[in-house]
């Protein structure tokens, strides 16, 4: 999907959704591939909520991002005219030239003064998994210990593991971004909290956040499906 060429700035393409089809010799398939609700959206830090950017977007249908087969435009109303950007004050955010970003663009676009930079002695949802080194849980550091085993002995083979290199990097908010579903923030957030040594506290949020993840993935299929 390309989005319009207004306030936001984005990719000229994103990426919303895929599927693998295996075809035998002349045998064809039907496919769809739904958008949902969070389809045309941006994170918003005025208005601390995601917004859509009102315009027209391009929907593309390819075998990949070079070889666009389909394309089509649909019309989205704006949801907001609280805009969090300017283009004079993140023009190398804005041109795609973000090689040299200076600290005042930086923080002009992180919302806040840049951190100090010192351990605070937590990890946080925002941390990696490869900074359990830190984690108060021995658990959690024998998952450390583990992960880095791994990705060490991949390196030397000199065929380094890329899923366990983006597993090992991956911060922990991310574990309920790339499971599909599976895992909601809540419960992402309760292993930010056994990781820091409160296991009982983590696993009831885990756990708690694992039923009310299920329930709200239930409604959402019925809504999708329509029944």
């Amino acid at each position: 999907m390309g989005g319009p060429k207004g306030r936001i700035f984005r990719p000229e393409k994103e990426l919303k959704g895929f599927k693998k089809v295996f075809l035998k010799a002349g045998e064809s398939k039907g496919i769809t591939i739904p958008f949902d609700d969070k389809t045309f959206r941006y994170w918003n830090r005025l208005t601390n909520r995601f917004e859509v950017e009102g315009g027209v977007y391009s929907i593309f249908i390819g075998a990949n991002v070079t070889d666009i087969r389909l394309q089509q435009t649909v019309a989205r109303e704006g949801t907001t005219e609280d805009w969090p950007y300017k283009a004079e004050t993140l023009k190398s955010y804005y041109t795609g030239r973000i090689s040299q970003v200076s600290e005042k663009e930086f923080e002009t676009l992180f919302g806040h003064p840049l951190p100090e930079g010192k351990w605070s002695g937590d990890l946080s949802i925002n941390d990696a998994l490869s900074q359990m080194y830190y984690a108060k849980s021995p658990l959690a550091r024998l998952v450390w210990r583990i992960l880095t085993g791994l990705k060490n002995k991949s390196e030397e083979r000199g065929k380094p593991d890329l899923n366990l290199l983006f597993i090992y990097n991956m911060p922990f908010r991310g574990i309920a971004k790339m499971t599909g579903g599976a895992v909601s923030m809540d419960m992402a957030e309760g292993m930010v909290l056994a990781v820091n040594g409160h296991f009982f506290r983590g696993m009831r949020r885990i756990i708690g956040g694992y039923f009310a993840n299920a329930k709200a993935n239930r409604a959402y299929e019925k809504k999708l499906s329509g029944k």
